[in-house]
C-alpha cells in the first residue's frame, strides 16, 4: 500500500503546485519607448519617476500615466508597445489659451486612450425638456457624490437645475408662484418635497457652456446626463458663499430642520470628445452668470500622441563588482537596469554610468550594431547644487530632507523633491556621472486660490439605451419620484493591477485531481 500512497502524494503535488513562471514571461522581452515632449515642464510618469522634459524612457510594454503639473495640469494615459516609440507632445500654454470664461480657477486636460467620451446616439429619440405642469420637474438621472450628493431637475430647456442634497431650493416658478422644495438626493433619484416659510434658500449661479465644435458632451461635478448635456447649454448651480446653520421650513408633515448647509461656491465643468476631456474649476457667486468655452480643436493640436517603429540593437553591459545600478542615456532617452544586463536601444551615442555605493564608472559608446561594455568601478564622487524659487523651499533627496543645497554625492540616480508652503510640490530625477558637477534650478508654482478638486469622469456607457434613465420623475407636493437607475460605466484608467493567482486554473486542477484520484481508486479496487 505504501507505493500507492506515495504515488497519490506525487500526483497531488504535481497538479496543485503553481508553475514557476507565467506563460507571458520572457527573459528577452523587447521593450517599448515613451518620449514626452513638453519643453520647460516636468513630467511625472506614475510608478517610474519625474523628469525634466524632453525625456525618453525604455519601459516594459504596458499602460502608463503621465502627469504634467503647472498652470494647466495635463494627464495622459497611454500604452507603450514593444518595439515602438510612443511620443507624447504637450503644450500646456496653448491648452490654457483654448479655455476661456469667467471665474476659472484651474484647468485640467486629460487624454485617455481607453476612454471614449463621444456623444451616444439615442434610438428612439428622447425629449428631455418635456416637463409636467404645476410645481413639478422632470428628473433625468444624474448621480454626483463629490463634493456633496447632487441630482438634476429639468423644467424646460432654459430651466435645468443641479439640486443639492439636504437643502431648501427655489426651482422655478409656476403661474407666478415659487416652487420651493426640500431636496433629498439618492443614488439615481431625487426626492423633492414642497415646503413654505424657509429660513434659507440656496442661491443660484448660471453657467453657460459652449465649445468648438459644438455638440460635445459636458459634465458637471463629474455627473453626466446623456439625454441633455451637450454644448451649447445653460444650467443653474448652487452658489453658497458660506456655511449656513439650522435652516428650517414647514412641510406637509411638520417642520424640517437642516443642521448645516455647507459652503459650495466652486463647480467642476468638463467638456469632452473621444479621448479628450478638459475640466475647469469655476468659482461662482450668487446671481452671477459665467460663460465657459473650450476650443477642443486647439486642445487636440496641443496634446498629441504619435507612434513610430523603432529599430533597436542589443547593448550588453557588465561591471566589476557586479550588481551595480546602471543608467544608459543619449541625453534624452534613458534606460535603467542592474548589471549584468542586455538593453535594446536605438542606434546612437550613449553614456553608460554604473554605480554601487561609493564606487562608480562611466564610459561612452557608439551603438550601431550589437555592442558590449565592461566597467571596472572605483571610488568617485559628484557635486550637485540645487537652486530653488522660493529660496526658503525645502529640498528632499530620495525622500530625506537635506540641510544644505550644495551636495557631494556618490554618482548615480537621485530623486530631488522641492516643496514650500503655498506652492505646488515638484520632483525631478537627476543622474550624476563620476566627477561631475551639476547645478539644477527648480521653480515652484503657487497653489490656486481654491484647492484643486479634480473630478475625472468615466466615459459614457457603451451598452444599450436605458430608457428608464430618462423617464420623468414628477415631483409634486408630498410625492416621491420613481427611482431612476444609473447605467454603469467602464473605468477611465486601463492600467492593469498587480499579477495575482489564477483561481480559475486552480479549480481546473482540483477537478482533474478528483477525476484522477477516482480513477486510481477504481483501478485498485478492481485489482483486489
Amino acid at each position: 500500500m505504501r507505493w500507492k500512497l506515495i504515488f497519490l502524494a506525487f500526483l497531488m503535488a504535481g497538479l496543485l503546485v503553481p508553475p514557476a513562471y507565467s506563460a507571458g514571461e520572457s527573459t528577452m522581452e523587447r521593450p517599448g519607448y515613451l518620449f514626452v515632449e513638453a519643453p520647460g515642464n516636468v513630467a511625472e510618469i506614475e510608478g517610474v519617476g519625474s523628469y525634466t522634459t524632453p525625456v525618453g524612457l525604455v519601459l516594459k510594454p504596458g499602460n502608463y500615466t503621465v502627469r504634467i503639473t503647472g498652470n494647466v495640469t495635463v494627464t495622459a494615459r497611454v500604452s507603450v508597445n514593444a518595439g515602438e516609440a510612443t511620443i507624447l507632445r504637450v503644450n500646456p500654454d496653448e491648452i490654457a489659451e483654448a479655455v476661456s470664461g469667467e471665474g476659472i480657477v484651474s484647468i485640467w486636460a486629460i487624454f485617455n486612450e481607453s476612454a471614449n467620451y463621444s456623444r451616444e446616439k439615442l434610438n428612439p429619440p428622447f425629449n428631455p425638456f418635456a416637463f409636467p405642469g404645476g410645481c413639478g420637474s422632470n428628473s433625468g438621472y444624474l448621480n454626483v457624490s463629490n463634493p456633496y450628493p447632487m441630482g438634476l431637475a429639468v423644467r424646460g430647456r432654459d430651466e435645468v437645475y443641479i439640486t443639492l442634497n439636504g437643502t431648501f431650493m427655489h426651482i422655478g416658478d409656476d403661474d407666478g408662484k415659487p416652487c420651493i422644495f426640500y431636496v433629498e438626493v439618492y443614488p439615481g433619484a431625487t426626492h423633492s418635497e414642497s415646503v413654505r416659510n424657509a429660513t434659507y434658500l440656496v442661491p443660484w449661479a448660471r453657467l453657460e457652456i459652449d465649445s468648438v465644435p459644438q455638440g460635445l458632451t459636458f459634465y458637471i461635478n463629474g455627473g453626466y446626463n446623456r439625454y441633455i448635456f451637450y454644448t451649447p447649454m445653460g444650467l443653474y448651480v448652487p452658489a453658497i458663499p458660506r456655511d449656513v446653520y439650522n435652516a428650517t421650513a414647514v412641510s406637509y408633515y411638520g417642520t424640517v430642520r437642516i443642521p448645516v448647509i455647507h459652503k459650495l461656491d466652486t463647480h467642476t465643468v468638463g467638456i469632452a470628445e473621444n479621448h479628450y476631456l478638459v475640466q475647469c474649476l469655476v468659482r461662482v457667486a450668487p446671481n452671477g452668470t459665467y460663460h465657459i468655452s473650450v476650443d477642443m480643436e486647439k486642445v487636440k493640436s496641443s496634446l498629441t500622441v504619435e507612434r513610430r517603429a523603432v529599430r533597436a540593437v542589443p547593448l550588453k553591459v557588465d561591471s566589476e563588482p557586479g550588481n551595480a545600478s546602471l543608467v544608459v542615456t543619449d541625453g534624452v532617452l534613458r534606460a535603467f537596469a542592474t548589471t549584468p544586463a542586455t538593453l535594446f536601444l536605438p542606434p546612437g551615442n550613449y553614456t553608460v554610468v554604473a554605480s554601487k555605493g561609493n564606487l562608480s564608472a562611466k564610459e561612452s559608446v557608439f551603438l550601431a550594431e550589437s555592442a558590449s561594455v565592461f566597467l571596472r568601478l572605483s571610488p568617485a564622487s559628484a557635486a550637485l547644487t540645487v537652486v530653488t524659487y522660493p529660496e526658503n523651499a525645502t529640498v528632499l533627496l530620495n525622500g530625506e530632507e537635506v540641510k544644505s543645497k550644495n551636495l557631494t554625492l556618490s554618482p548615480g540616480r537621485y530623486n530631488i523633491t522641492v516643496k514650500a508652503p503655498g506652492y505646488l510640490t515638484k520632483s525631478i530625477e537627476v543622474i550624476l556621472a563620476p566627477n561631475e558637477s551639476k547645478r539644477i534650478e527648480v521653480s515652484l508654482e503657487k497653489k490656486p486660490a481654491v484647492e484643486d478638486r479634480e473630478i475625472v469622469t468615466s466615459p459614457p456607457s457603451g451598452g444599450a439605451d436605458d430608457t428608464r434613465a430618462g423617464e420623468k420623475s414628477q415631483t409634486r407636493e408630498n410625492s416621491v419620484p420613481e427611482n431612476t437607475p444609473v447605467p454603469s460605466a467602464p473605468p477611465t484608467d486601463d492600467v492593469p493591477g498587480p499579477p495575482g493567482r489564477d483561481n480559475g486554473s486552480l479549480w481546473v486542477k482540483a477537478g482533474i485531481l478528483a477525476g484522477v484520484v477516482g480513477a486510481v481508486y477504481l483501478a485498485l479496487r478492481l485489482r483486489r
